[in-house]
């Protein structure tokens, strides 16, 4: 199997949800740009629109963008975060990325979020799947409230470090009624390449047009906001894999971005190294992150709780003959070899119901509540399965009561906690890409 193939095998598994959703409308129609401003490249570059005004977001003329032309991301409706814009979620300047801390003792404490000034490099982040209903591309762009469940508890937290550039794009619709049938689904978007390996799904329409998507809003970002900065891309789920795809094309063979690149963080997203290596298997030049401060490097891994590691329905963690599925411990990276996680962050409110955990998260008048020192994790190798393995540390009895980071249900279809792969060690992920950052743009 081909490093190309690879990756576009992997893309099964990706596609299977960072963030169920339902969606509403996806009827078919041809784009439409009616209801805000048009962004000449030139107008809104990075930090601001022109002479200071901000371009008006109104999404409501992309209720049917079809699937036959090109998105134009000019278009600033087609960005939920991007600078220049007067509805910018990944600044949290209206208290959608507050947390209150819960503490050991009871009491509890809050944290305002605050996006950087000015920053000193750049953050692309693509969202992972949050539309499960129904089939092909999703073409309704109108409503972004389950693009910012995933968003918000993952990417968008970034923004205290880079300028977040998180555009929308019609991404593959999987309907989750189980492993066998969601890739049954994918089936009839191309053929096995490899004997008994998952069908590549990125040879079918559907992928073909989100990976466009994502290759085209970034291009557009390099092309009109990164004006030679450095930048960061961050992806989950069926984000990563796009991304991955991306990169193959775009950032891997080409040695003036790639030089761009900070490094990359996909998680949930199978992406893979000769075994026992580094490098190999999905990239060619770009290795996996080993060290604090490492740039130009990926940063990737799927978790499963160590009471429920993966069984023999798991969908992540597989890797070809050869291979093995990449696992970077992210406090590893952060300078913490201890591996217990300083900050790990659940959202008090889901718009998709399907994305609830087990045990719901308190209500503490902020949009997230913040655990620290709550999970501890490692990488292992079992079984031909490489993955995060979280052990929780939080006690029966424990104030600040059982921490709202099991999905039975995500459990069950073979996910492990795929749905808090980013929640989990985000302050160690934080602190890994600063410490990039600090190497890469002094």
């Amino acid at each position: 199997m081909t490093n190309g193939e690879t990756a576009r095998a992997c893309l099964v598994l990706l596609v299977l949800l960072a963030g169920c959703s339902s969606s509403g409308n996806q009827n078919a129609a041809s784009p439409e740009r009616e209801g805000g401003a048009i962004e000449s490249g030139a107008a809104a570059g990075n930090g601001g629109a022109a002479d200071g005004w901000l371009l008006h977001i109104d999404r409501s003329g992309l209720k049917n963008v079809g699937t036959t032309s090109p998105l134009d991301y000019s278009n600033p409706n087609l960005w939920v975060c991007r600078p220049g814009t007067d509805s910018n979620p990944c600044y949290g300047d209206h208290g959608e990325l507050d947390a209150t801390e819960l503490l050991p003792d009871g009491s509890r404490q809050v944290h305002k979020h605050q996006h950087a000034i000015n920053p000193k490099f750049d953050c692309f982040y693509v969202y992972p799947t949050v539309y499960l209903s129904g089939s092909g591309n999703q073409t309704n762009l109108s409503d972004d409230s389950y693009v910012l469940d995933a968003l918000m508890a993952q990417g968008a937290r970034m923004s205290e470090l880079c300028e977040v550039y998180a555009p929308l794009y019609r991404q593959v619709i999987i309907t989750p009624t189980g492993p066998a049938a969601a890739m049954a689904a994918a089936s009839d978007a191309g053929s096995p390449s490899d004997g008994g390996a998952p069908p590549p799904l990125l040879s079918g329409s559907a992928a073909t047009l989100a990976l466009g998507d994502v290759r085209n809003a970034f291009k557009y970002y390099l092309d009109h906001f990164n004006k030679g900065r450095k930048f960061v891309l961050m992806g989950h789920s069926q984000g990563s894999g796009m991304l991955i795809a991306m990169m193959q094309q775009d950032v891997d063979t080409v040695p003036a971005v790639r030089s761009q690149m900070i490094s990359a963080v996909l998680l949930g997203g199978g992406a893979t190294t000769v075994a026992g290596q580094h490098a190999g298997g999905t990239f060619m030049n770009i290795p996996t992150c080993s060290s604090p401060g490492e740039t130009g490097c990926l940063v990737a891994y799927s978790s499963f709780d160590v009471t429920s590691p993966p069984g023999s329905n798991t969908l992540f963690g597989i890797a070809p003959s050869g291979q093995q599925t990449d696992c970077t411990e992210p406090g590893a990276l952060a300078g913490n070899d201890a591996g217990v996680y300083g900050g790990s962050y659940f959202p008090t409110h889901i718009a998709n119901a399907l994305l609830a955990p087990s045990t719901p998260a308190p209500d503490a008048g902020t949009a997230y509540v913040l655990y620290r020192n709550a999970f501890q994790g490692q990488c292992v190798d079992q079984n031909g399965v490489s993955y995060l393995q979280i052990t929780n540390l939080v006690k029966p009895g424990d104030p600040r009561g059982e921490p709202p980071y099991q999905s039975a249900s995500a459990a069950s279809l073979g996910f492990g906690l795929h749905l808090v792969d980013w929640n989990l060690p985000m302050q160690e992920l934080i602190t890994t890409v600063s410490r990039q950052a600090a190497t890469a743009v002094p």
